[in-house]
């Protein structure tokens, strides 16, 4: 018998496994798309655990991750804010074996002061700092409009923090105390003066316009690879779309840096940077 005709069946069956591997994958993709979409047209929920929603309050949005002992002390220092507007906080949980604690803490410490509401997302995974505008877009197709204020639960604040941060707020404008000027690479950077126009501002301490949300673009051109890189992200699609990223010196304390997970990050950071202003064009329709 030719030798051709006895490996018939083994090619036969090498076409089956990668046609068997080619559904699975694009059976995969098909899901991914699905709860893509769902997240784009805010298809998930985040629950008003304490306190009531007012239109004219100002979003603060936090997103949690292994620092369980800090979020009673991010409450307090949102009821201390001395600001001229009421303040909701919406918590994005990122770590699901927390959420029982959270939900505790939150019916313990509770509203007062500036803060009028406490809102939860309990993400099934940890997406990142992604969830912070996942929950932007949220709080935006329910009709939120205006600047929205992102913290990170390893900073202390002052009173006047929030205060201050409003008066650098405006249209298309990115306002941060973790700012600076790059040359050439995401490392070779240089701290900035009060005001000064930024290359980069990072999520934690800023505030933001909630427009950086409304295009689809944000979330889904944002590589796989990199997508706990959203402070280089929103950075790079801002300044592509001619907005105006600036420093704003104020102060604040980090707390139990041992646990932050940007340090597990830092090899592919300027990997992120040259993609980005180098090897790509980048998203168009935000």
């Amino acid at each position: 018998m030719p030798d051709g005709y006895r490996s018939l069946p083994r090619r036969a069956l090498g076409r089956a496994a990668r046609d068997y591997r080619g559904a699975v994958l694009a059976y995969r993709q098909r899901r991914a798309d699905q709860r893509m979409r769902r997240m784009l047209d805010g298809r998930f929920t985040i629950e008003l655990l304490a306190g009531e929603v007012h239109e004219e309050d100002l979003a603060v949005v936090v997103c949690l991750w292994n620092r369980r002992e800090r979020l009673a002390d991010v409450i307090r220092l949102l009821r201390d804010q001395r600001v001229d507007r009421h303040l909701r906080l919406v918590l994005w949980n990122n770590q699901p074996d927390d959420e029982a604690h959270y939900r505790r803490v939150i019916a313990e410490v509770g509203v007062g002061g500036a803060l009028r509401s406490i809102e939860f997302r309990a993400s099934p995974e940890n997406i990142g700092g992604i969830g912070r505008f996942w929950a932007a877009r949220k709080l935006r197709l329910a009709g939120y409009r205006g600047p929205f204020v992102m913290l990170d639960d390893d900073q202390d604040v002052e009173p006047d923090f929030i205060r201050s941060l409003l008066e650098r707020s405006g249209e298309r404008v990115i306002a941060g105390v973790w700012a600076y000027a790059n040359h050439g690479s995401y490392w070779n950077r240089t701290d900035l003066a009060d005001r000064e126009r930024a290359d980069y501002v990072g999520t934690g301490g800023c505030v933001c316009d909630s427009e950086i949300v409304v295009g689809d673009a944000f979330f889904t051109d944002l590589p796989e690879r990199y997508r706990f890189l959203e402070d280089i992200w929103m950075s790079f699609l801002a300044a592509r779309l001619g907005w105006r990223l600036e420093k704003a010196d104020l102060p604040v304390t980090f707390v139990l840096d041992e646990t932050n997970q940007n340090h597990t990050l830092a090899y592919i950071k300027d990997e992120f940077y040259a993609y980005l202003h180098h090897d790509h064009t980048g998203p168009t329709d935000a």
